[in-house]
């Protein structure tokens, strides 16, 4: 395939905070050593009125938004694992395409960087919201439950890119100087401490049905990941279940709508992201990336075409396919590329968030986590609630290990270029050598299954560099 002409994510005009934002939210240059502020308003001037704080709250969305740390998960995740061709893929992530990362990579020191500058925010609106004597108690709660949400989401996604990783949980300068890497038993210990308060501090429904911003039970929907994550079966179960039930807010599609999964006011959607909001472009990153080429006229296809390994996974009745892959032929041969998001006017309101957290993933996680308790029958009701949803028959594996590759099948076709889902299921279920050494075996090693811990920051704080870099 020949290169096409795009405009990367890093042209698109961003959108200005205020002045507020500016002051108390400054850049870093690395981990812990963190830029002074450049004017003389401090934080504590910030958190004196319920207004300003929420501010800072807006500030640290918007942050999560142009680092494009959140946003851009999807394509080098989905590089590295066995989800997009690389072939066409646009700096800074041609190179995870081959699993041949290196320490100078910009790519990693972007996701790195963008989540422990999100990380300061957070860690600045908990410590200043919490000593705050003029805020209400209420607004108070909220934003700190939204901050430790923040956190916990950005550390999830550096443990699960990185391994251990330092732990920063205050904005003190000379501690965080001070940190090596973390264990990911102990990252996940703080994720589950604060996944637990954001649970009892955020709201219980959502404004407007504006599914943006947390609420409890998004926290839940993180919880139940993260304890599949760390194989705690039976608080996964019991997570899940409990959004899974919230059924006056959740709900899957039916198969004649599963082309309005990513609709911004749709039941499914448990949380995204408005790109809307910030960065000027009213598109979803998604939407952009994958859908650009061909619905905004360049000369053929799209950036990211999807592997043909991942175009045959789906089963030929699979409404999945027909609904959320858009095709094109190039010299006589169809290309694929991923089509969920389908909104690419940017001329009005946003019509789609970029979907972090969704119905259907509970289903499949806790189908997961009973299979893994030895309830097979349990967890093929959920899988099978998810293939028929597709317009798929049920199936009935009856060994644990048939119904653990079942379900993994399910999540690959229903989940594809969803934030790294893919990647970090081939690591975490230890399939990533078999995976990935047969699709890249030129490139592929081992050590790969990790990102590089960026140079800068291994020179900066002193940590130590992930094997095989």
């Amino acid at each position: 395939m020949r290169k096409y002409n795009f405009i990367s994510c890093k042209n698109i005009c961003i959108g200005c905070f205020g002045l507020i934002i500016s002051v108390l939210f400054v850049g870093c240059d690395s981990l812990v050593e963190i830029d002074k502020p450049k004017t003389e308003v401090l934080a504590t001037d910030v958190f004196k009125t319920d207004n300003s704080a929420s501010a800072a709250v807006t500030g640290m969305y918007s942050s999560m938004l142009t680092g494009n740390a959140m946003l851009d998960i999807g394509y080098g995740c989905s590089l590295s694992a066995d989800e997009s061709d690389g072939t066409d893929a646009i700096y800074p992530f041609s190179d995870f395409g081959t699993n041949s990362l290196t320490s100078s990579d910009y790519g990693a020191l972007q996701y790195w960087t963008g989540f422990y500058k999100t990380i300061y925010q957070a860690n600045s609106i908990i410590e200043n919201a919490t000593n705050s004597t003029s805020m209400s108690d209420s607004i108070k709660t909220k934003v700190v439950g939204e901050a430790k949400f923040v956190r916990a989401l950005s550390y999830f996604y550096l443990v699960n890119m990185f391994g251990p990783v330092p732990l920063a949980v205050s904005t003190d300068v000379k501690t965080n100087s001070a940190l090596s890497r973390a264990s990911t038993t102990d990252v996940y210990i703080q994720i589950i401490s604060d996944l637990e308060e954001a649970e009892t501090k955020l709201p219980v429904d959502y404004t407007d049905d504006k599914r943006d911003k947390p609420i409890q039970k998004v926290a839940s929907a993180l919880l139940a990941k993260v304890y599949l994550y760390t194989e705690d079966y039976v608080d996964a179960e019991k997570k899940a279940t409990e959004v899974i039930n919230t059924t006056d807010l959740y709900e899957l599609l039916p198969t004649s709508e599963i082309g309005n999964v990513f609709l911004k006011d749709s039941k499914e959607s448990i949380f995204g992201l408005n790109t809307g909001t910030t960065t000027g472009h009213l598109v979803t990153y998604e939407q952009y990336y994958y859908d650009y080429g061909s619905l905004y006229g360049s000369s053929g296809g799209s950036s990211y075409t999807i592997t043909s390994s991942l175009a045959n996974a789906f089963e030929a009745q699979d409404a999945r396919k027909a609904a959320w892959l858009g095709s094109f032929d190039y010299d006589g041969t169809i290309y694929y590329y991923g089509a969920k998001y389908k909104d690419y006017d940017g001329s009005s309101s946003p019509l789609e968030y970029s979907v972090v957290l969704r119905l259907s993933e509970l289903y499949l996680i806790r189908a997961e986590a009973r299979v893994m308790q030895n309830d097979i029958p349990n967890g093929l009701i959920d899988l099978n609630t998810i293939r028929n949803r597709a317009g798929l028959a049920s199936i009935q594996p009856t060994s644990t290990s048939d119904a653990l590759d079942a379900i993994m099948q399910e999540r690959r076709v229903e989940l594809f270029l969803e934030y790294g889902n893919r990647w970090f299921d081939l690591k975490r279920t230890g399939r990533a050598d078999a995976v990935l050494s047969a699709l890249k075996p030129e490139t592929w090693k081992s050590t790969a299954v990790l990102y590089p811990i960026p140079l800068e920051e291994v020179k900066a704080a002193s940590l130590t560099q992930n094997a095989g870099y």
